[in-house]
């Protein structure tokens, strides 16, 4: 029993190693594509499929790695598949949030100095308060 179990144990470690790299290799190439985009001044409209068809390599071996993790633990392949791009729509979901986040501020100051009005107007006093009126006698 405690053969089966540690036999169990090893196989799901390495199937779970079988996934962790190109995991590993999309995130980077996210990373290193979000860092283009950012210099190539891409906007966030166009930012997924700027990196989808940067890191397709990627994208590729790290569908195909969790295709066949899911498969080997019984799941269909539509299942698996649909699995995979929900994996993947996640990680680059995340990124274009990051990447939205980088953007925005590095314009805010730009934009916030532009619509700043100008320090040379005076403020205007606030209007006088009126004194309260008799009250009538009964």
């Amino acid at each position: 029993m405690i053969v089966l179990l540690a036999a169990s144990s090893i196989t799901l470690a390495a199937l779970q190693a079988s996934i962790n790299a190109p995991r590993d290799a999309f995130r980077n190439c996210l990373k290193e594509a979000t860092n283009k985009a950012t210099n190539e001044k891409v906007t966030s409209d166009a930012y997924g499929a700027y990196v989808r068809a940067a890191c397709s390599n990627e994208v590729g071996s790290f569908k195909g790695a969790v295709v066949k993790f899911d498969m080997g633990n019984k799941m269909s392949k539509k299942a698996s598949d649909e699995d995979a791009d929900s994996m993947i729509a996640d990680f680059v979901d995340s990124s274009l949030e990051r990447y939205k986040y980088v953007t925005a501020g590095s314009s805010a100051p730009k934009q916030a100095a532009a619509a700043a009005p100008p320090a040379t107007a005076a403020p205007t006093p606030p209007p006088p308060i009126p004194a309260a009126a008799p009250a009538t006698p009964k």
